[in-house]
């Protein structure tokens, strides 16, 4: 059994709690903030023992609050389904683990039962029961954790849920609260948040099914977004208009690239949480992939972090209370003004007036008011309607979030969220009478986007200077210098000490842009990863990149510098789930290799190395592979010499195959066949293609390519616990010699559990 965390040994967050000054129940963290963040996967994969659970680092974790400005760490940290035969507790040692990472990197942690792959169902009511007699009992203590208590138990829309599920929540409920008093709880999990009534229904179903009146002050609805934006926000608004008796609620999953959708922007301006279904498995790459995403739509919130400086300032240089100033639109190109009623961004200049200056006023909880000349201050009192300078005093409506943009760049940019009527950021009235008046509507703080404001403290003509869009690399090499060639993975990169090896990586191409650097048919990148500001398809693979989605045509530009003229050995690690990938490299505009064919490694995840031989000139070049597309790439290796061909003989066979095995965490297993092709002189053969299926336990089909010693290794799926066997059998082999099956000494193995 894996050691208690104690609480108190960590600077843990404080208990989230549930604030109802707007009417309706909002989840607040310890520093008044709503709840952002990523997920991890634990629980297995989907579907179970297909993936090995990556921790993240506490370096990765420091990362989510102090680089990236989440305070949240979603995580399925085990799974009930009729595929995943495993006890409760599989994952108890990572889980402590992960509460005391948390702990230490400020974050909250919400732990969940998943679902592997039978999503929308609690497979067994005992198992969940299990879980939380164990988890929750053990972490009831910890300020910072949080329960979700099943990961989507019910499949599809709000409505399709029954009394009987309605009862489970109730059971899980009970039984969780008298595990741990005081830790929130989240419910639902529903999988498609649509149709507010159905919700509704199961709250009023559970609160008089606990018969605990007061749920909601510690209790609420985790939900997923899996719908369109319309869908959801007419769940969510008659929920909150209903009131304090119905739960506060967050969003754990929904689609990452709804992020330039809106929903990121939706969900703030509604004052409500949300885990981003990203990071899954600790990769860090994802992190800048889900930033680029934020940066694109404009969302911007407060960090709960001083040392954050994105999306916005988590400690905003905001002026002295009582400081007067005037506010700049960018979007607009004016000085805003009021009328003693509304505002419009209508000067070219700021006089320090009655009509266009406004002193910061504590309004508390961390927020400021705006108050006027005459004495008033301004008022957001919902979507679409025009701000007003008429109130007395301040209320909700009059409470605003500084958000301070760009902090690196140290200039006077900013936004204003209001925290009652609304969260939308303020924008204009684009029709209708009030057309032209400024009114909390938007959402875009991007880089002279609709919601980036300035400010000024003196009288002046001059625009104060907004956030600048950084300037893309000048044209060249990736690193600013030439590739050295010969590369050699042994060997550290002359560049980049956290690259595994010294190869030149496919992501790496030059700068310069489409057409200069790169030929990419579309300007997205479909991958998401590494490289936001061009169109080439880069993903993240195994801690680093690779190039992907590789059409007919396309080409990648990297900058060598040749030591030595010569013949040297192009080492290239692709895979290709697809028999005719094709590619050719130039040096200085010269094909240097003619058509080179990619082998059918079984997925498009596999990689393999493939060879081919080349002659360089010496000196700085222009390395360009040219795509007739099917395959993936990960990277290059130049090393002086020929790739040695086939042995001279008259045909090919298989020699023997060699079964072996390795375990991982939780009774993982992966099977491995060697297969060692010689000719009729018993040489082994170097470069010949060797294809074969796997069966049994693991079912699939793969192919590669020898080595210098004949030799070449695959390896089945993972398999969780196995009983059975694993059967490996050659189907054919090609390049080179003829294959004579007749003269193989065997053409399968097999290895059982």
């Amino acid at each position: 059994m894996a050691a208690m965390i104690s609480g108190d040994a960590f600077a843990a967050r404080d208990r989230v709690h549930i604030d109802t000054s707007l009417g309706y129940n909002v989840i607040l963290s310890d520093q008044n903030t709503t709840l952002r963040g990523v997920s991890v996967s634990l629980d297995g994969g989907d579907p179970y023992g297909s993936i090995e659970p990556i921790l993240p680092s506490q370096e990765s974790l420091n990362k989510l609050a102090t680089e990236y400005g989440y305070n949240l760490l979603h995580v399925y940290l085990e799974g009930d389904a009729a595929q995943n035969p495993d006890p409760v507790g599989i994952n108890e040692e990572l889980a402590d683990i992960l509460v005391a990472r948390t702990a230490s990197a400020n974050l909250y942690l919400m732990i969940t039962i998943a679902n592997n792959g039978e999503n929308g169902a609690i497979h067994s009511m005992q198992k969940t029961l299990d879980f939380w007699s164990l988890y929750g009992a053990k972490y009831a203590n910890e300020t910072h954790v949080l329960f979700e208590a099943h990961n989507e138990p019910v499949a599809g829309q709000n409505h399709a849920w029954s009394d009987a599920d309605w009862d489970k929540q109730v059971e899980m409920y009970n039984h969780i609260r008298a595990l741990a008093p005081d830790t929130m709880i989240f419910l639902g999990s529903f999988m498609s948040f649509n149709g507010a009534s159905s919700a509704m229904y199961g709250a009023d179903y559970i609160k008089a099914g606990t018969g605990d009146a007061n749920i909601w002050e510690n209790a609420a609805f985790a939900w997923h977004g899996y719908w369109d934006l319309p869908g959801i926000e007419s769940t969510i608004n008659p929920i909150q208009d209903a009131g304090t008796d119905y739960p506060g609620l967050l969003c754990t999953e929904f689609w990452p690239g709804d992020t330039e959708n809106g929903y990121n922007a939706a969900f703030e301006s509604h004052h409500m949480g949300w885990a981003q279904f990203q990071y899954l498995n600790a990769q860090d790459l994802d992190l800048d992939n889900i930033k680029s995403k934020i940066d694109n739509a404009g969302t911007v919130w407060k960090p709960d972090s001083p040392l954050a400086n994105w999306p916005t300032a988590g400690d905003p240089a905001i002026p002295a209370m009582g400081t007067k100033l005037g506010i700049y639109s960018h979007i607009d190109g004016q000085f805003i003004t009021h009328d003693g009623t509304n505002l419009q961004a209508n000067a070219a200049a700021y006089g320090a007036g009655a009509n266009d200056s406004f002193t910061i006023v504590d309004a508390g909880n961390g927020r400021v008011a705006l108050q006027t000349d005459a004495g008033n201050y301004l008022s957001a009192t919902g979507d679409g309607n025009p701000l007003t300078v008429t109130a007395a005093t301040i209320g909700v409506t009059e409470m605003w979030e500084w958000l301070q943009l760009c902090p690196e760049q140290d200039v006077d940019a900013m936004t204003l969220r209001p925290w009652g009527g609304d969260g939308h950021l303020i924008g204009k009235v684009t029709r209708g009478k009030d057309a032209g008046k400024l009114s909390a509507n938007a959402d875009d703080a991007s880089y002279d986007g609709i919601a980036e404001l300035g400010f000024v403290t003196s009288a002046t003509a001059s625009a104060p200077a907004g956030c600048e869009a950084p300037l893309p690399p000048a044209a060249g090499p990736f690193y600013g210098a030439p590739m050295p060639v010969p590369t050699d993975p042994s060997q550290a990169h002359p560049f980049n000490s956290s690259a595994p090896g010294n190869v030149i990586y496919a992501s790496d191409f030059d700068h310069g842009g489409e057409g200069v650097a790169y030929h990419d048919i579309d300007d997205e990148n479909w991958g998401g990863a590494y490289r936001w500001d061009v169109g080439v398809d880069i993903e993240a693979s195994n801690g680093f990149t690779n190039v992907g989605w590789i059409d007919p045509g396309e080409w990648l530009n990297y900058t060598i510098d040749v030591q030595a003229a010569g013949d040297y050995v192009l080492t290239m690690s692709v895979a290709s789930a697809q028999n005719d990938g094709q590619f050719h490299i130039e040096m200085d505009g010269v094909d240097v290799t003619g058509p080179v064919i990619t082998p059918n490694t079984g997925a498009w995840n596999s990689y393999q190395d493939m060879q081919v031989t080349v002659s360089l000139n010496a000196g700085v070049q222009e390395f360009r592979m040219v795509s007739a597309g099917g395959f993936n790439l990960i990277s290059f290796d130049l090393q002086p010499g020929t790739v040695t061909p086939p042995t001279e003989g008259t045909e090919s066979s298989v020699n023997n195959i060699t079964m072996t095995s390795s375990s991982g965490n939780g009774g993982r297993v992966t099977a491995y066949a060697t297969v060692t092709v010689v000719d009729d002189q018993g040489t082994p053969l170097e470069g010949i293609t060797v294809s074969g299926d796997w069966s049994g336990l693991s079912n699939s089909s793969a192919s590669a390519i020898t080595n210098s010693s004949g030799q070449v290794s695959f390896s089945s799926s993972t398999v969780r616990n196995p009983s059975g066997t694993f059967t490996f059998t050659v189907t054919d082999i090609t390049g080179g010699l003829p294959y004579n099956a007749a003269s193989n000494t065997e053409t399968s193995d097999s290895l059982s559990f």
